[in-house]
């Protein structure tokens, strides 16, 4: 058995990649916080708990949008790897059985894929559009100023006129929090199981950039 290290993630795609771990965690947090706010009074310089969690929830927000929009310019220009032929909806499609038996312990092996697998891949694309909606209807939520450096954007009342009012709208953006936290959660099982089961680490190549390919004689 022979193993040989291969430089799967550059810095760049490392940084994003925790820059979205970093957002998703504050955006899941105060969000929360905005739906149930849990902690109690506010500061002494007399704004509150709620003010500081909405401008943190937004600031995230406005982060996680540029990132996703600077991961899909390294999709199709990035020099160490434009991976946008990896996203293709009806290879994945095709090719996600085989890959799904193995993560539910129904086969033992599978085909290898070129850099994602086709769940993987599947995934990040319906990421993408998941994310979309969350901002679209955070948007559409979103009213007043925070600390009065930001206003509401009228151009977004559509949203909520289009899910039929604002209260819907606020539901649909709490059930698109919870699919983003579910589909996460998945991901980072999946990654656990490939990391465990072949020793290929995995998990540590988004801190490293190393994954390890194992040659079985």
């Amino acid at each position: 058995m022979e193993k040989e290290y291969v430089y799967r993630w550059n810095v760049t795609y490392r940084i994003h990649h925790w820059v979205l771990v970093l957002t998703i965690t504050v955006l899941t947090f105060t969000g929360f916080y905005i739906h149930w706010p849990f902690l109690p009074g506010g500061s002494p310089g007399g704004i509150g708990v709620m003010a500081w969690m909405r401008f943190a929830h937004f600031v995230a927000a406005y982060i996680l949008i540029l990132s996703v929009v600077a991961r899909v310019y390294l999709a199709f220009c990035s020099t160490f790897y434009a991976d946008w032929k990896d996203f293709g909806i009806w290879q994945n499609l095709r090719n996600a059985p085989d890959i799904l038996g193995y993560y539910l312990f129904v086969k033992r092996t599978h085909k290898e894929p070129r850099r994602y697998n086709p769940l993987q891949a599947l995934t990040y694309f319906f990421w993408v559009f998941l994310i979309l909606f969350l901002a679209l209807t955070g948007f559409g939520l979103y009213q007043g100023k925070l600390f009065g450096l930001l206003s509401a954007p009228n151009s977004f009342r559509w949203v909520n006129a289009a899910l039929g009012g604002e209260s819907y709208t606020r539901i649909w953006h709490y059930l698109g929090m919870w699919v983003f936290i579910v589909t996460s959660a998945i991901h980072v099982y999946m990654g656990a199981i490939t990391t465990w089961s072949e020793r290929d680490h995995t998990l540590r190549s988004i801190l490293t950039g190393y994954k390890v390919n194992i040659r079985r004689a």
